[in-house]
């Protein structure tokens, strides 16, 4: 990361992932998610967010913008757990796992029953896991 230090990068990222979240519907039973993608420079390479239940979940929609290339080793800031279970759409963990990527950071931890234990999953996989940041 440039001339800062990476906890205070993945807290810049986490404010525009924050910022990203807001476009989403703010009724309905899915959580307003926001996520944005960092090279290895720290430069912002990807955004998305989630529309709606049944739509490409952040994470999946930033990654949709990425090269296979992009994708491998880069750090994805997302304001809530990649989730861990197939619903309407396939589990958010196991697309960041295939793609390659080396880091995630999160804010908040899923609370859902069946959609938590993402970030597990991921440790398990290999890449660095960082959850709390901006958490409140």
């Amino acid at each position: 990361m440039d001339h800062t230090t990476p906890s205070k990068a993945y807290e810049a990222s986490m404010r525009r992932a924050i910022a990203l979240a807001g476009n989403g519907p703010s009724n309905g039973v899915n959580p307003q998610v926001g996520c944005v993608v960092l090279n290895s420079a720290g430069t912002i390479i990807a955004e998305g967010w989630h529309r709606g239940a049944g739509t490409a979940h952040a994470e999946v929609d930033a990654l949709s913008q990425l090269t296979p290339e992009q994708a491998q080793g880069s750090t994805f800031v997302v304001t809530l757990e990649p989730c861990n279970h197939t619903g309407r759409t396939g589990p958010c963990a196991q697309a960041l796992i295939e793609a390659g990527v080396g880091t995630v950071v999160y804010a908040a931890t899923d609370p859902g029953h069946g959609s938590s234990g993402g970030a597990q999953r991921l440790r398990d996989a290999g890449i660095e896991v960082i959850g709390g940041v901006l958490e409140d």
